[in-house]
């Protein structure tokens, strides 16, 4: 399948966009960041930034590597150096401490941002944040998304901020725990009955940041995209889509929050153990409780005839094949 040509007959990541040159990633080693890279490649010079070598290897051979973190000031200034625009992808979505997200979702978008500030030539910076900073009260890593966010729109730079809500495809571990409870028939949700929320198949976000790359001028729209389902999706919703994909019935019980409560107290003792940040955690509850997660911002100019492609039923269908062939389920 070819994909679609804009107004002007190029290719959504056609290099005959305004914004074409060398782009710089940070977050190229995640699950998002991957698909992007390998999306951006074809058309772009692109720039990531990795923490070692071994990260940099999951990434195309086309990608220059530059070593580095949020952390560290030094590695910022070639990274942004001579660059178009900055995709800046990278960020905490669970932590052991709550500090841990102000010191990388906000304090490290601060950084980033004053290193692009200085640069001879300032990029433009393409921010992926969250659909949780939409309501920071929510919880400490919605506050600290809010808080980059924030930043960029102070810095003074040309910026548009992209609030991916739940992101999910083959190569994800954050969804994978969902996926398992589907296959075997049970899915245990949180949150209230009258929950809802919006998904976003991972290919489809990597297109709607390619074609935002493309528009030439931005000014500060926040993009909410999402797979185009009305109204989003409520976990009994999930269940019913994904019985036949499953081959069995899904039964969609809610976990009562004190119980959840408890869950989150251990998850967090055995990370504690581990050395390592919980997937679920108590300052994470005031996100799954919160009811409205349902995407809404959708400037039809800064999106630039995007349009998703994936709905859950084929995103899912995929993601379990892989998750499958993978060994994963």
């Amino acid at each position: 399948m070819q994909p679609p040509a804009d107004a002007a007959g190029r290719e959504e990541t056609g290099a005959g966009a305004a914004a074409s040159g060398l782009v710089a990633v940070t977050g190229a080693t995640g699950f998002v960041g991957q698909a992007l890279c390998n999306a951006l490649v074809a058309h772009h010079r692109t720039r990531a930034l990795v923490r070692n070598r071994d990260a940099g290897s999951r990434l195309p051979p086309e990608v220059e590597a530059v070593q580095g973190s949020l952390d560290d000031e030094a590695s910022l200034a070639p990274l942004v150096e001579d660059v178009g625009t900055v995709i800046h992808l990278a960020g905490l979505v669970s932590a052991r401490r709550d500090d841990d997200y102000r010191r990388v979702n906000g304090a490290g978008t601060q950084r980033l941002l004053a290193a692009v500030g200085k640069a001879a030539r300032p990029a433009r910076v393409l921010l992926v944040s969250s659909l949780a900073a939409r309501t920071p009260a929510a919880s400490p890593y919605a506050a600290s998304k809010r808080a980059g966010e924030d930043a960029a729109a102070d810095s003074g730079l040309e910026v548009c901020v992209v609030r991916p809500p739940a992101v999910y495809g083959p190569h994800d571990r954050g969804a994978l725990p969902i996926f398992r409870q589907l296959s075997r028939g049970l899915l245990v949700a949180p949150g209230g009955a009258e929950a809802r929320f919006s998904l976003l198949y991972v290919d489809d976000l990597a297109r709607l940041l390619c074609r935002v790359l493309a528009r030439p001028v931005w000014r500060g729209e926040v993009i909410e995209p999402d797979d185009a389902r009305p109204g989003g999706y409520g976990w009994a919703d999930l269940a019913a889509l994904a019985a036949p994909l499953v081959g069995r019935p899904v039964r969609c019980v809610r976990a009562p929050r004190p119980l959840v409560w408890c869950a989150a107290l251990a998850a967090e003792s055995i990370a504690a153990v581990r050395g390592r940040a919980p997937m679920l955690s108590r300052g994470k509850l005031g996100e799954l409780w919160y009811p409205d997660w349902v995407c809404r911002e959708r400037p039809v100019d800064a999106m630039a005839g995007w349009t998703p492609r994936v709905g859950f039923v084929e995103g899912a269908s995929l993601t379990l094949d892989w998750y499958r062939r993978h060994g994963w389920l």
